[in-house]
This record gives C-alpha cells, sequence and structure tokens, in this order.
C-alpha cells in the first residue's frame, strides 16, 4: 500500500550515467545501465551507498528518452573524478511530493501516476516545464531505491520512493 506526503529532502551527490530508452524498454535499459555502473564504481573504488536512483529530467509522451541511473556517493574525501559517459551530479534539497511503497518495481508506473493525481487534487506546483508539443522538462523527479532490490514473483521488488520536487 502506498504512502503519500510532502517531504523536505536535502541535497544528495551521486555518481551516475545516462541510459536511453522508450517506455517499453526502460526496466531492460536501466538494468543494463546499473550492472556497467554497478562496476565502474567497483573498479574505481568509490564509496556509495546501496541506494541508488533512477532520475528523469525529459519526458516524453512517446518515443525514447534518456534518464540518469546513479549511486549515492558517501561524500567522504573529494567529489569522485569519473571519464564519460559517467557523471558526478547531484538532487538539489527542496520540498517534495513524495510516494514510497514496498512492492514490485513494475508497479512504479502507477504509483507515479497516483502520486501525480494525489498532488494534483491538493493544488501542488511540481518544478515542471510542462512540453509544447514536446517532453515535459522536470527540474527534479526521481526514483530513490533505499536498498538493494530482491527477486520476487513479480520480478525485482523492493522499497522505492518517487520523489516530485515542488516549486518554492
Amino acid at each position: 500500500m502506498a504512502e503519500f506526503r510532502i517531504a523536505r529532502r536535502g541535497a544528495v551527490t551521486y555518481v551516475g550515467m545516462r541510459v536511453s530508452a522508450t517506455m517499453a524498454t526502460l526496466s531492460r535499459d536501466v538494468g543494463r545501465g546499473f550492472t556497467e555502473l554497478d562496476r565502474y564504481v567497483a573498479q574505481r573504488g568509490i564509496d556509495t551507498t546501496a541506494a541508488s536512483l533512477i532520475r528523469y529530467r525529459d519526458v516524453p509522451a512517446d518515443g525514447s528518452f534518456t534518464v540518469e541511473v546513479g549511486v549515492e556517493w558517501l561524500g567522504r574525501g573529494d567529489v569522485p573524478r569519473v571519464r564519460e559517459p559517467f557523471i558526478v551530479d547531484e538532487l538539489p534539497a527542496g520540498h517534495f511530493a513524495v510516494a514510497s511503497q514496498r512492492g514490485p518495481y513494475a508497479w512504479i508506473g502507477g504509483l507515479t501516476h497516483e502520486l501525480m493525481t494525489w498532488g494534483d487534487e491538493r493544488g501542488m506546483d511540481y518544478a515542471l516545464e510542462p512540453g509544447d508539443g514536446g517532453p515535459d522538462h522536470w527540474d527534479c523527479r526521481y526514483e530513490w531505491y533505499p536498498e538493494q532490490p530482491a527477486e520476487g514473483p513479480y520480478g525485482a521488488h523492493g522499497p522505492v520512493e518517487v520523489c516530485l520536487l515542488l516549486r518554492a
């Protein structure tokens, strides 16, 4: 069962990489991206937590788009230097509409829709520029995975938070 709330979240620095996908291939492409990213941070000895994320910046109604898969950097020492195609970036601090649930990741699309409906019903102002015939641009929209996933009858599952930045 999902929980919906407004939460103040701090900034998070992450090491990541951009992944091209479509809605139909998102799960597969993100999985491949995380495999490559995990291998890279392990080879480089970059300290990360168990938390991972998927960040959406420009989201079209259909067609291909790019997401960022990332792992939270622990923050010890200097910010790691990375090479293309890897990036170091930061999720901004701010107030977010947040939906939390524990369950199959296959349900995250529905959870995101429910969160947007919940927020719209309450008049929330998302930090979003609607696309005029193009993709919507989000200042900060991401899925937060605080634990590594487990496998279950419906595929990967675990706790997840969908977070949508609100305008100040």
